[in-house]
């Protein structure tokens, strides 16, 4: 009986549920195409073993004509070594109607052999007997080959053959195993035609954009976009129909309701069987949390950008007020201090003990009160970038010098002598700024010192690139914790109010702003408490 031509034929797949599947003759005639023109080997059997019908593949790979195949028994192409394999399968699959994926030998017309698996869909009549079986056979030569040459590692060798035999167990499953994932995935899935035609989509993307799944299919996809990414995703989908790439997009969606939503549009290409592009399934991730945030991060950064605008427009007020109003104490302080001096020069005629002793206190405190407003001067100067320099070469040895000498009165009243170690060098410098800082190192070395036997001693040198000049007391020393902080602007070490330096914490931040300014450096030692301090500076040498 010609099994292949018999219209009326059933064929029934073996497996979980018995389905019948009844072929009309239009059908079967798709069968028969697909039989033929599969590049996969097929032959057909009755329960004999005899081989009825074949494709040209199977016919060809054996190295016969299709004429020369029917008519011949299964074991004529089965090579030596797998007879009693094939026999076993063969007489196994007559009484249990069964076949598993079975690895075999094959035997070519020139009598050469190949290796190859047997997989097979049984026939039936109407009367649900088995009549005979379809055979997929799969030529594995090319694992066996690449068996050879990897020995040495048996194992992934027998996973690659494991791995055969299960795509085989897989291929029927496939299918659904496919629209199981492709409908149960919260992920949007949608499948179009290369026009863009919506062919599938999952339940997650008809249910996200507030339709079933009847009403998705057959729309456009343009019909779910927003019209804000309309144009991006023409764009979009011109490049894929020339690259067939899909490279990740932003896509604004827009649901039944109307409402819209971003998304990231990812996806691959869907290819037939002659493998040209037919379409492509894409996955559609909802940014719409993403942006939320994203939004929320945007706004939060505008807030503190304009708090950080507020606070610098604060802050230059604050500073430029402070600049004034020590610029306008400073304007009375100048005519009290001259006429101080001429007072005390008794030039408006004489005074007493008493009047000298008051006049003293006034010229020493406005003294004292023009000091601390130069250097509040300075410090703003300083911070805003205004402090300017008047630099010419001069030898730091006669700057040193002369401020010593015009510190002499200070270190007499206090009783503290003051040695140098001096090395002549020229400086490119501001002669004002330097004597400045070297003043106001040496008063404070003096603050700090104790009455009667102290000392301080002054050295410079050229180091490297700089002249370096150390300025040496034997007072209270500072404290490890304290090295840094001493040149902050109003960093004091001792804030008790019954110490004697009553300082505004001013002056070594001033001195660190103008040595940084001359490009050098200004750092302070010190072995510890009671064991004196060391103030360190490197000018560059002209």
């Amino acid at each position: 009986m010609d099994l292949m031509d018999n219209m009326e034929t059933r064929m029934q797949v073996d497996g979980n549920k018995n389905t019948k599947n009844h072929f009309t003759s239009v059908e079967e005639l798709d069968f028969r195409k697909l039989y033929e023109g599969s590049p996969l080997l097929q032959r057909t059997i009755n329960k004999d073993g005899t081989i009825i019908n074949c494709n040209q593949a199977y016919a060809k790979h054996l190295g016969y004509t299709k004429e020369e195949v029917i008519g011949k028994i299964i074991f004529d192409h089965t090579a030596e070594k797998s007879l009693n394999a094939m026999r076993k399968s063969f007489h196994t699959w007559k009484k249990t109607g069964t076949i598993t994926n079975r690895e075999i030998w094959f035997k070519r017309k020139d009598r050469t052999i190949f290796p190859v698996l047997l997989s097979a869909t049984n026939i039936y009549d109407k009367n649900d007997m088995l009549i005979g079986s379809n055979t997929v056979i799969t030529d594995i030569t090319e694992i066996y080959n690449s068996r050879k040459k990897i020995e040495a590692s048996k194992i992934r060798i027998k996973n690659q053959y494991e791995e055969l035999k299960r795509s085989n167990l897989v291929r029927i499953m496939t299918e659904q195993r496919y629209r199981d994932l492709y409908e149960n995935t919260p992920a949007l899935l949608r499948s179009v035609t290369i026009d863009g035609i919506i062919a599938d989509c999952n339940q997650a993307y008809a249910k996200h954009l507030g339709y079933t799944k009847e009403e998705v299919i057959g729309k456009s996809i343009f019909d779910h976009t927003a019209e804000k990414s309309i144009e991006s995703l023409k764009n979009e989908l011109i490049q894929w129909k020339k690259t067939q790439m899909i490279s990740s997009n932003e896509i604004w969606m827009k649901r039944k309701d109307g409402t819209i939503f971003p998304t990231l549009l990812n996806g691959t290409s869907l290819y037939g069987g002659d493998g040209k592009v037919t379409g492509r399934t894409a996955v559609l991730t909802d940014l719409t949390q993403i942006y939320l945030a994203r939004a929320k991060i945007e706004a939060r950064e505008k807030q503190i950008e304009q708090q950080l605008k507020d606070l610098k427009k604060l802050s230059l007020v604050k500073d430029e007020f402070l600049a004034m109003i020590t610029h306008e104490l400073k304007t009375p302080l100048v005519p009290i201090r001259g006429f101080s001096d001429i007072m005390l020069s008794e030039y408006l005629g004489p005074l007493n003990e008493k009047q000298k002793e008051r006049l003293l206190v006034v010229r020493s405190s406005t003294d004292m009160l023009l000091e601390l407003i130069s250097d509040i001067l300075d410090s703003q100067k300083i911070e805003l970038g205004q402090l300017h320099l008047s630099k010419q070469v001069y030898n730091l040895s006669e700057i040193i010098n002369e401020t010593i000498t015009q510190m002499n009165p200070k270190l007499d009243l206090n009783d503290i002598t003051i040695t140098t170690d001096l090395k002549p060098m020229n400086c490119l410098c501001d002669k004002t700024r330097i004597t400045q800082v070297i003043s106001n190192l040496i008063s404070n070395a003096l603050d700090f010192c104790p009455k009667q036997n102290g000392h301080i001693h002054i050295k410079s040198y050229p180091y490297d690139i700089y002249a370096k000049i150390v300025i040496q007391d034997n007072g209270i020393g500072i404290s490890e914790d304290n090295l840094e902080k001493i040149f902050v602007k109003f960093y004091q070490i001792d804030t008790k109010s019954t110490r004697e330096h009553r300082g505004s914490g001013l002056g070594l931040s001033v001195c660190k702003g103008i040595v940084e300014a001359h490009g050098g450096k200004i750092w302070a030692e010190s072995k510890g408490k009671n064991k004196g301090a060391e103030i360190h500076l490197l000018l560059p040498v002209s």
